[in-house]
């Protein structure tokens, strides 16, 4: 008797430790599990030398069937898109890239166009998707371009500012968050921005209103961040520009939805 309660313990203490794991199975499946595969592409000279690489992140979902709309937008609106500008990138770049390598024959001296994708965060109800298309043509500094993509989960449509802001919250957002957090940013940085640069980011604003895309804003698990590009707010050497607003204490701003 005392063998066959020994027994029964043991098998109660193997399943209270699955559970956690069977739990945590489970909740993986009802958000997106993103994979992501650089897909990189060669371009030679007539003499064999390698004059123009490109490389792009290629994003697959491995539970696609769990959710089809949004494996079917990335890629429609990112693995093609993607894939088709830095092809016709390349043979547009071609002749000036092989021109390049007459004056420059080293084993590094090519163009370089390069796109990578960050997962930032990721829940039922947004992915957040950070990127970076990195330009090296053989001048003195490269290129550097930020985007980001915030998606649906269920649908596969694109999630806007609006749409994680609490309703008639995007002057406020602008004007009382954004502007002092470019501030704080700058001045922890130590960097100096374009004496304008509180009018173009109104400007930012009022032509994302209008159904352009210019503003790059990434959730994450803390905050919201507001991505400005190199030579956006600041001269190019500067770098990026961030504006990072947390959601703790600001819970009023946001969609609840949004937030956990």
């Amino acid at each position: 008797m005392k063998k066959i309660i020994m027994i029964l313990v043991t098998i109660l203490f193997m399943l209270c430790a699955a559970v956690p794991c069977f739990a945590e199975a489970a909740w993986t499946e009802d958000v997106p599990r993103l994979r992501m595969e650089q897909q990189k592409k060669e371009y030679r000279t007539p003499q064999g030398q390698v004059c123009i690489v490109t490389d792009y992140s290629r994003l697959t979902l491995l539970n696609a069937e769990a959710f089809p709309a949004l494996a079917k937008r990335l890629e429609e609106t990112h693995n093609r898109e993607w894939k088709y500008n830095l092809e016709d990138d390349a043979r547009e770049s071609y002749d000036r890239a092989v021109e390049l390598k007459k004056y420059r024959p080293e084993d590094y001296m090519y163009f370089l166009l390069e796109e990578r994708v960050w997962l930032n965060h990721v829940d039922r109800n947004i992915m957040s998707l950070y990127v970076e298309f990195y330009q090296n043509r053989g001048g003195a500094h490269p290129n550097i371009d930020i985007r980001s993509y915030n998606f649906d989960p269920a649908t596969g449509n694109f999630i806007t500012l609006d749409d994680v802001l609490a309703s008639g919250k995007r002057n406020e957002f602008r004007e009382k968050f954004v502007k002092p957090a470019l501030e704080k940013f700058k001045t922890e940085r130590q960097l100096f921005y374009y004496d304008n640069y509180k009018t173009i980011v109104d400007d930012l604003f009022q032509r994302d209103y209008a159904g352009e895309p210019p503003l790059t804003w990434t959730w994450g698990e803390e905050g919201i961040t507001m991505h400005f590009p190199p030579d956006t707010l600041a001269p190019s050497v500067v770098g990026a520009v961030e504006a990072f607003i947390p959601f703790k204490g600001n819970e009023n701003l946001f969609n609840k939805k949004f937030l956990k």
